[in-house]
């Protein structure tokens, strides 16, 4: 990714999402338009290649909110409290399930309007523009399709009916309220936009299968495959799950089984040899990354440095041990990078792995107390998955980049289709090729997955993901749209998907908090808006 030009942009292009909330209000007090919004803008074909790197630059911004606010919090696999290098956690509020009127985990929207916003404009000015050819205007149509339905799809998953904004009304100075303000679309109206953009982001990108036909970075760009890898994950969540009035449609399964198969066969792709380094900071883009949000040095980091010990002001360095007994003091050589431990899985979600497997080490690094006799109790893990590396100065730099789609998800998902089909030879290929790769040189037939019903099936392949995507912003979605039995309840409702034996919501009180409340001062600034259902 050009670094300097996204750099640049990033400036400019959050002048655009500042203007663009679904607020009226906050639209009218911002008055000028943008250069961007501007019609002197769109004039030569660097124009829009240097507006494709800011809307990438502003999925970078949201993609810690898409991954861990949105994927992971919820998941029921986070501490609260106090972490065990002594500090105070973050994201306890959402973590616990605490949602009302006045909670609301995220406010207007998580900002997502914004940056749809954003894609509105670029459709409108570049759609039937004629100083840019045609390949690559269609090329980068299929970006900018398949990001806004990137977009809308999270915001289905977390409101269910929202609104639908597909024009650049503000940008174009149209400061009517009636106009400006949208009610929320239902659940099946919003299901057939992301479903219409899907299609028109693959049919923009035609017969080009390339993760790079332009020179401007591989894999960092919305992609045909990472239109694909969606489309297998909307289709797969419209077979199972019913919001509102859009009702599950098993016959999306064929779709979604389609388009994954397509994944694995036509971009060349191909598993790591190793699981840790698929998050070598020095292999990016390896041959089982689909589409990663890139990070660099001097310019962003991913963040994860929150999920690791900090060797100052921390309570491990020093006084806590290592599994082989020896002391704990800076293991994973972060003096100066700034690390401060603000998020900790559960320690059960760390004993799940088995010694043998490849990613619990190369996953988490356990911190034990030990007595008198040399007995050792944990403490607390450190998260070492995604770590970075050590750069020039000596300074461990959080810059390995963050996968939204990567080859292992594609076969576990195929998996989860497998099952739903009761095709269990397909489950049993799809989980294995996931675990022996994990296993490596510890792999033998004992640690391969025989299949069994529907129920044994699912709680596989939700315990082989948990093992294989830590971090990656999976678990949430994963017990809302994983049932119990086929056609039934949603793990999220079970105790089988919890790690204290108490499920994560409770149906018969909190069904309605599968969906996030709507912040008060949006309701307030915008008539045609309603609060979700249930708050």
């Amino acid at each position: 990714m050009k670094i300097s030009k996204i750099t640049i942009l990033s400036s400019l292009l959050m002048l655009l999402i500042g203007a663009t909330n679904t607020s009226c209000s906050d639209a009218l007090d911002l008055g000028p338009i943008d250069y961007y919004g501007s019609e002197s803008y769109w004039k030569t074909e660097a124009h829009a290649e240097g507006y494709i790197d800011g809307i990438h630059k502003h999925l970078r911004d949201a993609a810690w909110q898409h991954t861990i606010t949105f994927g992971e919090l919820r998941g029921g696999h986070y501490i609260t409290g106090t972490s065990g290098d002594g500090s105070s956690v973050s994201g306890g509020a959402i973590a616990s399930q605490n949602f009302d009127s006045n909670n609301t985990g995220v406010t207007k929207f998580g900002d997502l309007y914004g940056r749809i916003t954003n894609l509105n404009l670029f459709i409108a000015r570049v759609s039937d523009a004629d100083f840019i050819g045609t390949d690559k205007k269609n090329y980068f149509l299929g970006i900018v399709y398949g990001l806004r339905a990137f977009y809308y799809f999270d915001l289905y998953r977390i409101y269910g009916g929202v609104p639908l904004r597909l024009g650049v009304e503000v940008i174009d100075g149209e400061l009517d309220p009636t106009k400006l303000y949208l009610p929320r679309s239902t659940p099946a109206e919003v299901m057939a936009q992301i479903k219409s953009d899907l299609q028109k982001s693959l049919d923009y990108f035609g017969d080009v299968n390339s993760f790079n036909p332009y020179g401007m970075g591989s894999k960092v760009y919305w992609n045909k495959a990472a239109t694909e890898a969606l489309i297998g994950e909307v289709y797969l969540w419209n077979s199972k799950v019913t919001t509102g009035n859009n009702a599950a449609n098993v016959s999306d399964l064929a779709v979604a089984k389609q388009h994954l198969l397509n994944v694995v066969n036509n971009y060349g792709l191909s598993l790591q040899p190793n699981f840790a380094d698929v998050f070598d900071a020095r292999n990016k883009a390896n041959s089982e990354i689909i589409f990663a949000i890139r990070f660099a040095e001097n310019e962003a980091s991913n963040g994860f440095g929150s999920y690791v010990y900090n060797i100052g002001t921390g309570q491990t360095t020093n006084s806590s041990y290592l599994e082989d007994g020896s002391l704990f003091v800076d293991p994973l050589q972060v003096a100066g990078s700034g690390s401060m431990q603000r998020y900790e899985y559960k320690e059960e979600l760390f004993r799940i792995f088995d010694v043998e497997d490849s990613r619990r080490d190369a996953t988490f690094l356990a911190a034990y107390y030990k007595d008198d006799e040399g007995n050792l109790t944990y403490r607390g893990t450190h998260v070492r998955k995604n770590i970075g590396l050590i750069n020039s100065s000596g300074i461990r730099i959080w810059i390995g980049d963050m996968p939204f789609y990567r080859l292992s998800w594609v076969y576990l998902t195929l998996a989860e289709i497998a099952n739903m089909e009761g095709d269990n030879a397909k489950v049993e290929e799809y989980i294995n090729i996931v675990r022996e790769r994990a296993y490596g040189e510890n792999w033998s037939p004992e640690f391969a997955y025989e299949a069994g019903d529907f129920t044994a099936n699912e709680l596989a392949i939700l315990a082989e993901k948990d093992k294989e995507f830590v971090q990656e912003g999976q678990r949430w979605w994963d017990i809302r749209r994983m049932t119990l039995t086929k056609g039934g309840k949603p793990l999220v409702f079970t105790p089988q998907a919890s790690f204290n034996g108490e499920p994560i919501l409770n149906e018969s009180t909190e069904a309605h908090k599968v969906l996030w409340p709507i912040d008060r001062a949006l309701l307030d600034n915008d008539d045609a808006l309603e609060q979700t259902p249930g708050y």
